[in-house]
């Protein structure tokens, strides 16, 4: 079974670095930009774990949590 990863984060940097890593450690990752965007792609997606960012524009790691 493979893991379902949610990364949050506004940075572009940071998005491709976590899914770099966790894509090559066997992971599935899904990618947000803010957590709005979070929010519908957790819906979506379903995941088993969520890394989130705490500070974001539109709404932020902790209005997410």
């Amino acid at each position: 079974m493979t893991v379902q990863v949610l990364a949050i984060d506004d940075s572009r940097t940071m998005r491709n670095l976590l899914n770099a890593t966790l894509s090559s450690a066997g992971f599935q990752v899904d990618l947000a930009e803010d957590g709005e965007d979070g929010l519908r792609r957790f819906d979506q997606t379903d995941p088993d774990v969520v890394i989130t960012d705490i500070n974001m524009p539109r709404l932020d790691g902790f209005g997410f949590i």
